[in-house]
């Protein structure tokens, strides 16, 4: 199982600063995820509050996830991460 890290940074994503998480795996970058409000989300087709996938590279770019996913908490968005890693990517 690969390792996967987590590293904290703020994001100026739609506008304005927001919490961000960048994904690591063996070092190599693999997504970057921010913290979307409740407020900001409410009454949308999304869930409401989460992360956003915001930019993602390897197996969570765009071309393999044609609508950027919104996950609960971390714990889920690493666990999404995680199994795109196991279906066969493998960084050099």
């Amino acid at each position: 199982m690969r390792e996967i890290t987590l590293q904290s940074l703020p994001v100026l994503a739609d506008g304005g600063p927001h919490e961000g998480q960048l994904v690591l795996t063996d070092g190599h970058l693999v997504a970057v995820l921010t913290q979307v409000p409740a407020e900001e989300t409410a009454g949308g087709e999304r869930p409401a509050g989460g992360w956003h996938l915001e930019a993602g590279f390897g197996p969570c770019s765009d071309i393999m996830s044609i609508t950027p996913p919104v996950f609960a908490n971390l714990e889920e968005a690493v666990e999404w991460v995680r199994v795109r890693l196991e279906a066969g990517f493998a960084p050099s």
